[in-house]
């Protein structure tokens, strides 16, 4: 390529006649400057061959979140870092929308890598349910007593082996985030007492381990997807549901319930799981970079959602709901109604995962 630009300039700057100047042409003066430029791109392979930066979008399971949602938090810290230790090289492209569909369907866009989908997408443990049966123990009533141990469940054996769970389906599991704990809200007075549940018509996820839980504790379960629970609480045609505080606030369910019980008695994980085809798509150092991101990302946010956990019950007492925090009699009595449940589930996965259970500090 430069031999034959050296030859063109050569052609061009040769005089049309002997003893007649003439000034340089407009091409001769381009082919000089590309001249020029093709000898620096040669002298540095560096400048020759700058590496393309690579994005990846990120999206959670619901677009309905307000921007200082922890969910939301913990995405954009997720992005800067990922930034800062790429060097600008890999991006994380924060997504407000999600998916259209239940999340069943958004889960299997995901694994397609359909279009629209993201490449990476916070999913609650209760969604992967469905293409790992055992993400589902996460749910169970009185698993998880407190922060404390939520975190050693998911930065433990328990949680790797079940991000593992998800790669024959297409997925690759890269870290925990967290909802949080969940808490009952209700018309009329405070829930009290585990019998104050008895007889309520009581909204659940319209999945076995909910419906279960609530049976189990005396409710009526009515299964209703969360699009509807606000007509639904507000016509009374359900007296009571679960959920977190963050969720209450995001739902306006404030201004259809009356009261909050805490009760902590569900604990709901989040799973940042990325597109299997995007993961092996990228170098390892771009892999290390993502998963370590994601994992410091979803620590920063899981801190962030028990801090606005507290913040949250004074918002709500201030929306005009009664706020109240069940007594550990009245407590215990819920997790005797609902140990059966809990060692009936357990036992449809293997003993293994039971004892990496029991390894994080689990009550007997």
């Amino acid at each position: 390529m430069l031999k034959t630009i050296f030859k063109r300039v050569a052609d061009l700057a040769r005089p049309a006649s002997r003893g007649v100047r003439s000034e340089p042409s407009a091409s001769l003066i381009g082919l000089v400057i590309a001249l020029l430029g093709a000898c620096l791109l040669a002298s540095s392979p560096a400048l020759a061959e700058q590496p393309a930066v690579r994005e990846l979008d990120i999206a959670d399971y619901r677009g309905y979140l307000l921007e200082d949602h922890p969910v939301r938090q913990g995405m954009r810290k997720f992005a800067q870092l990922v930034e800062a230790q790429s060097g600008g090289g890999l991006r994380v492209r924060p997504r407000t929308d999600a998916l259209p569909g239940s999340p069943a369907k958004q889960i299997a866009a995901l694994q397609a890598g359909a279009p629209g989908a993201p490449a990476l997408m916070l999913v609650a443990s209760t969604g992967l349910a469905a293409v790992a049966k055992e993400f589902e123990l996460l749910d169970l009533p009185f698993l998880v007593a407190d922060g404390r141990q939520a975190d050693a469940l998911l930065d433990g054996p328990f949680g790797d082996v079940l991000l593992a769970r998800v790669a024959p389906a297409g997925l690759v599991g890269l870290a925990w985030w967290e909802n949080g704990f969940r808490q009952i809200t209700s018309s009329g007075a405070p829930i009290r007492s585990a019998d104050d549940l008895r007889g309520l018509k009581f909204r659940v996820i319209g999945e076995p381990v909910f419906v279960d839980t609530v049976r189990a504790m005396g409710a009526n379960p009515v299964p209703l997807p969360f699009g509807e629970l606000y007509e639904a609480l507000k016509s009374r045609r359900v007296d009571a549901e679960d959920n977190f505080t963050s969720q209450i606030l995001a739902g306006r369910l404030h201004e259809v319930q009356s009261s909050l019980t805490i009760t902590n008695h569900s604990y709901s994980a989040l799973v940042l799981v990325a597109n299997a085809a995007a993961w092996k798509s990228l170098s390892p150092r771009q892999r290390r970079i993502l998963q370590a991101a994601a994992i410091e990302a979803g620590r920063f946010q899981r801190r962030i959602v028990r801090e606005e956990a507290l913040q949250a019950r004074g918002r709500l007492a201030q929306q005009g709901m009664a706020v109240n925090e069940l007594a550990p009699a009245e407590r215990d009595k819920l997790r005797a109604l609902t140990a059966p449940l809990r060692a009936r589930y357990f036992g449809q996965h293997g003993r293994d995962l039971w004892q990496l259970y029991q390894g994080t500090g689990a009550e007997q």
